[in-house]
């Protein structure tokens, strides 16, 4: 196999080029060229996109969001690799954990369409949230320097849920008040666990999840209900599918966050899926 490598040095698993050029040649991938997260600019990237190939991205879910938007829409294939800190990307097309067993499996190798989503211009692969978790990135970024990345969001997780602070929309015409609104692409349930799981990447739709609790300790019962599998009973809780969702701010802009990235962005903020319009190559776990 031969294929065009994107690769993030400083994302979670640390792999430079030299190792991963070693690795992929032990099990017969031929990188051909080679382009650090840095150079997603280059000119040469873009003509080789343009053409038609393979391009493995070794990185974080930020990395895999920053090469599908080259990707999508052409002829190339994204094969993602496990790079990051949590790669939930990869982790949800069922792949294996580390970069050495996709190489070990890349004989498996199968290619598949499957649907990104937008807020605005700005393409998610995973999901996009407002509220909660992006006001926990921007105390993250504050802090992560400092005793390191899964400490970090521990502690601004913690500082965001006792402040509490919720946030005036207007989402189908109707007046919202919510601590938190998930939007991911395609469908997720969190019948089985706190944490979304996505069940389908090709079904052309939004999960759009809007907490619509009023104090701590409403938002503390609805996560225990939901950890009991108790979600769509819930007053506390808006579950919903759908192709798209608009919502409506009195602020200029909105911090966003999408595939674990943040931007403020300016309402009204539309979400909308674009079906099967990004290949990707997937390797089967052993």
């Amino acid at each position: 196999m031969n294929v065009v490598l994107i690769y993030n040095s400083k994302s979670g698993g640390k792999y430079d080029l030299r190792r991963l050029k070693k690795m992929f040649k032990e099990h017969d991938v031929s990188v051909t060229y080679s382009f650090s997260v840095r150079q997603l600019s280059s000119q040469k990237l873009a003509s080789l996109v343009r053409r038609g190939v393979t391009v493995a991205v070794v990185g974080g879910d930020g990395t895999q969001n920053a090469a599908a938007r080259l990707i999508v829409g052409t002829k190339s294939s994204l094969l993602p690799f496990p790079g990051g800190t949590f790669n939930h990307f990869v982790r949800d097309l069922g792949m294996p954990s580390t970069v050495e067993e996709v190489l070990r499996n890349i004989s498996t190798a199968k290619q598949r369409m499957i649907d990104v989503a937008y807020v605005n211009e700005e393409l998610f692969l995973n999901n996009s949230n407002l509220g909660f978790y992006p006001f926990s990135l921007i105390e993250q970024k504050k802090i992560k320097k400092l005793i390191g990345k899964l400490p970090a969001a521990a502690i601004s997780a913690t500082l965001q849920f006792m402040r509490f602070e919720r946030h005036s929309l207007i989402i189908d015409g109707k007046p919202v008040r919510s601590p938190f609104v998930f939007v991911g692409n395609n469908v997720f349930d969190i019948k089985e666990g706190m944490i979304p799981t996505r069940r389908a990447f090709a079904k052309g739709v939004l999960t759009v999840m809007i907490a619509a609790s009023s104090s701590r300790l409403r938002l503390l019962r609805h996560a225990l209900s939901v950890l009991r599998g108790n979600v769509s009973d819930h007053d506390d809780f808006i579950l919903s599918h759908r192709k798209q969702v608009v919502l409506y701010s009195h602020h200029s802009t909105l911090p966003v966050s999408y595939d674990g990235e943040l931007k403020r962005l300016a309402p009204p903020l539309e979400y909308r899926i674009k079906p099967k319009a990004l290949r990707v190559v997937t390797v089967k776990k052993s």
